[in-house]
């Protein structure tokens, strides 16, 4: 009966040694275009609006190299999803900070405008 113990503990560390290099060899995949995003958001316009969060991304992304150098597959892809998420949040943090500049502005030219409307209808009620 030990025996059978013995065999499946093996096999089941086994699976779980293979599964975890797939999971590692994924995450260190996703690395490279992961680095590029955030160098691509950090030197844009981006990096105006989410500085904070462009830096938790940085963060994230030195322990996504920690994870791999510890062969720790798992926590490198779980790494790399929070990485994206939050790149994504950066980018969808710009747009409305963008989006909100563009909006006052845009009330500043609709003023602007009412304001020399009223003026000709009171010049051309004299």
């Amino acid at each position: 009966m030990k025996p059978n113990i013995i065999v499946a503990s093996f096999l089941f560390l086994l699976a779980a040694s293979v599964s975890n290099a797939d999971v590692l060899k994924d995450a260190s995949d996703k690395l490279p275009s992961l680095t590029e995003r955030l160098t691509k958001l950090s030197s844009g316009k981006v990096a105006g609006y989410a500085k904070n969060e462009l830096n938790a991304a940085q963060t994230t992304m030195g322990a996504i190299k920690a994870a791999i150098s510890a062969k720790n597959g798992v926590l490198a892809l779980q790494k790399t999803e929070i990485a994206e998420l939050q790149m994504t949040i950066a980018e969808a943090k710009a747009a409305e900070l963008e989006s909100s500049e563009q909006l006052v502005l845009r009330r500043a030219e609709l003023n602007k405008l009412d304001a020399q409307f009223d003026q000709l209808l009171q010049a051309g009620g004299k």
